[in-house]
């Protein structure tokens, strides 16, 4: 005997194809949170190492000679030729235009720059931001040796 054999999709082929639909469905909205707050995080860790990589280059901009509290006040460079520790220095609120002012930028953003010399014409500085995610303090610190050359 011969049979006809209809061609077509059973039943059971059609639940299988909308299981594995609304799996794939479930994962991606599962993860979809997950990758949102990463991106969030990493677009905060961008912009505190802009803001550091900024100041530091504007620091080293300045030269050797002007490598001192009183001239980088002066430069606008930080915020006052007073240190708020040992040779540290804000630069939280030093930017008046607000495109590179951490506590503009950051929740609870704070900028210090650290001035070391290391030998008779060797300087290292040192720019640190600080800011706030999701109640813990995060950090960037670069840093860089100007000489006089």
């Amino acid at each position: 005997m011969k049979r006809n054999r209809k061609s077509g999709v059973t039943l059971v082929e059609v639940l299988f194809a909308m299981f594995l639909v609304v799996a794939c469905a479930l994962i991606v909205a599962a993860t979809a949170p997950i990758a949102d707050v990463a991106r969030g995080k990493a677009d905060l860790m961008n912009k505190a190492n802009g803001l550091a990589q900024k100041q530091l280059e504007a620091i080293r901009g300045v030269g050797y000679a002007n490598v001192n509290a009183t001239q980088l006040a002066a430069y606008g460079l930080i915020d006052s030729p007073s240190p708020i520790a040992t040779n540290t220095y804000s630069f939280t609120n030093s930017d008046s235009s607000n495109l590179d002012n951490p506590s503009k930028i950051l929740p609870s953003g704070v900028g210090t720059v650290k001035i070391e010399q290391i030998q008779t014409n060797l300087v290292r500085v040192t720019v640190s931001v600080t800011y706030s995610n999701n109640q813990r303090n995060q950090s960037v610190s670069l840093g860089t040796l100007i000489a006089n050359l």
